[in-house]
């Protein structure tokens, strides 16, 4: 539980920058700030995925709020316009909690009000239930005056005012029903209210402060239909539900709360109560599982990052194996095996069709990777054997001979990526024809990933039986690590090469040699290794992870912010990620062993996020850092990698 009081709740400056997000498990959201007051046009209280789980949607955005007791108005809500903060009902706040949901505790003279704030998993909706915590007044009713402020829009855009959605209210079921006139599923507000009052009108010039600093669109107009009346009488609760469907009759917001904490409080049965920390980010890493098809994906990260084939095979361990949830790693890999084409695995999904972009060299490596992983953490060679072993064989083959992009293996047996334009690695920051990191070639992690893929195929090929097959990816392997061993030691920086390309060995420090320090199968000695750890670390090492460029160099970028083309250009110049601390970690077990004093290290390198859980995004991890101190957190609130990969060190640390 995270309990953030009036301290912080108070201070606007503060509070408007801590994140909540809810899920649904459909790529739907609710997510808002601390004060309540939208920093980003990402926030709403209801954002549905309408072609589960992308083409989301941002239905209810926010609700205008006043509380009204012996004749005098109290503000819940807080709203930012282009030129005024009005309400200012941040004030008000006494304390902000997240226990499983995000509560709102509020006090208004004599009288204690909550509000709760919920989504169910599976379903596109989202509950909001209010509570009176102190006696009514004598002789006094309490009236809650609500004002949904709604809009259908795709999330990343902003819209102004056009002509009125058609509104109905049907009294007797207590509905408010709101049309768009595109092709989206009608909005339905379901109350408990004792009045509605059918008031349409647009609320204009709505300021989103996130949205201005990262030089984008930051204004926008927003409907409302009516207000919706609620009255504290002998009733001490009241609540209304928004979601697109309109099957709920009577609903229970106490049956739909405990049905969803218990279904979260299930997710951390393997972490110990005490262990707080563990609980919230296996409580996180929940949140990025989501439905596709009849299989799963993986939200590379919220609100804006769509479902990744490259982040659901690299997050695997520590979104589910690292919590034994193995069914759903078993069904994120039979998911993802059926979208192989050409070898490769979609990197993304786009966000308007769901179409897969296979612009990824090393999503299908990683799903080699994850595969052995899950077989470490199962022993279920039947389900490899049977339903991924074909699909593995073509993987091989596709990049032997070729496949998108021209990637393919040459003659020194490793994987060559001639195309100069084509961002193909997890460092792909482009802007037009701009390529910020160049990583063709023969760039290091991906041939590390290569070496390893055929080094796992070729050891289940011997468990298979098929001796032909076991025997050629021995010698494509063989010769995948002479080719390595040959190109990539720099020894006058006493490091590896970054990428190797005809006529160039780039010596630009970066940590994706961690990545092949970190692998399974070894590829460098542990004399070479251990220099390498010592360097990156002195180099690259922050305290939320490694910087992608070493300081001294010319293009190195310390801060992550203003227009697309500035972020771009520093997001792998120097911009810190967090997940790099896992392949650093396994690198120093497996050159200095599991020793007490490794675990103690690897302990101290996630520490600094447990501190980090409540000043972001509540509880979760975000997406990158500024390479220069104080190390601010930059981009999206919740990254699915970063999340698995420290919850997956905290809980190998807690067994060791």
């Amino acid at each position: 539980m995270i309990i953030l009081g009036r301290d912080i709740c108070g201070n606007l400056g503060v509070s408007s920058r801590k994140e909540w997000l809810e899920t649904n498990g459909l790529g739907g959201y609710a997510c808002g700030t601390v004060a309540g007051m939208h920093t980003r046009g990402y926030h709403s209280l209801l954002t549905v995925a309408v072609e589960v789980p992308l083409r989301r949607v941002v239905m209810l955005s926010q609700l205008e709020e006043t509380l009204i007791c012996g004749g005098k108005k109290f503000p819940l809500s807080t709203i930012q316009y282009r030129n005024a903060i009005s309400p200012r009902g941040y004030r008000n706040i006494e304390e902000f909690r997240l226990d499983h949901f995000p509560v709102y505790t509020y006090r208004l003279a004599d009288l204690l009000f909550e509000k709760q704030i919920f989504m169910s998993h599976g379903f596109q909706l989202v509950w909001i239930t209010y509570r009176l915590l102190t006696p009514l007044p004598a002789g006094q009713e309490v009236i809650l005056a609500v004002r949904p402020l709604v809009n259908f829009r795709d999330h990343h855009l902003r819209t102004k005012e056009q002509r009125f959605f058609s509104t109905h209210h049907d009294l007797e079921k207590k509905v408010i029903r709101l049309i768009p006139d595109r092709k989206l599923p009608p909005l339905n507000i379901y109350h408990d209210a004792q009045s509605y009052e059918h008031s349409a009108q647009w609320y204009h010039e709505l300021f989103y402060r996130e949205e201005k600093i990262r030089r984008l669109q930051c204004e926008e107009d927003l409907y409302s239909p009516g207000i919706i009346n609620f009255t504290f009488n002998d009733q001490r609760q009241t609540h209304f539900v928004a979601a697109t469907t309109d099957v709920l009759n009577n609903p229970d917001p106490e049956e739909a709360a405990n049905a969803e904490r218990i279904r979260r409080q299930e997710l951390t049965e393997i972490v110990p109560p005490e262990d707080e920390f563990g609980r919230r980010l296996a409580q996180a890493a929940d949140q990025f599982l989501v439905r596709r098809g009849k299989g799963l994906s993986v939200m590379a990260g919220y609100p804006w990052l769509p479902d990744s084939g490259r982040e659901a095979m690299m997050a695997l361990t520590g979104l589910t194996l690292s919590l034994k949830r193995h069914g759903e790693a078993k069904t994120l890999l039979r998911t993802f095996m059926t979208f192989c084409s050409e070898g490769m695995l979609p990197n993304y999904f786009t966000e308007v069709d769901s179409k897969p972009f296979y612009n990824s060299v090393d999503a299908a490596f990683w799903f080699f990777i994850a595969i052995h992983r899950y077989l470490e953490a199962t022993g279920d060679e039947t389900f490899v054997r049977q339903e991924l072993w074909e699909t593995m064989q073509e993987i091989i083959e596709h990049y032997i001979l070729g496949t998108r992009y021209n990637v393919r293996m040459a003659e020194d047996g490793l994987i060559d990526i001639p195309e100069e334009g084509a961002q193909l690695t997890w460092m792909d920051a482009q802007v037009g024809d701009w390529v910020v990191t160049p990583r063709a070639g023969k760039p290091i992690e991906v041939n590390a990933l290569w070496y390893n893929a055929l080094c796992i195929i070729r050891d289940l090929a011997e468990k298979f039986g098929e001796v032909p097959l076991q025997k050629r990816y021995a010698e494509l392997a063989k010769k995948c690590r002479q080719g390595f061993q040959k190109l990539f030691w720099d020894e006058q920086g006493g490091y590896f090469f970054d990428r190797v390309e005809e006529h160039h060995q780039d010596p630009t420090l970066r940590p994706n040699q961690l990545i092949a320090l970190a692998l399974p199968h070894e590829l460098i000695g542990k004399e070479q290794a251990k220099k390498v750890l010592n360097y990156v670390e002195q180099e690259l090492y922050t305290t939320f992870g490694f910087r992608t460029l070493n300081p001294g160099h010319d293009e190195y970028k310390g801060n992550y912010e203003g227009d697309l083309l500035s972020r771009e250009g520093a997001a792998f110049q120097g911009t810190v990620w967090p997940w790099l601390l896992g392949p650093y970690a396994d690198a120093l077990r497996r050159v200095f062993g599991a020793t007490s004093q490794v675990r103690e290290k690897i302990r101290r390198l996630i520490k600094p996020f447990e501190a980090h859980q409540v000043e972001a995004g509540l509880g979760s991890v975000s997406e990158m850092f500024d390479g220069d101190p104080p190390h601010h957190a930059r981009g999206c609130f919740s990254r699915s990698l970063n999340v698995a990969e420290i919850l997956r060190l905290h809980l190998e640390t807690k067994k060791s």
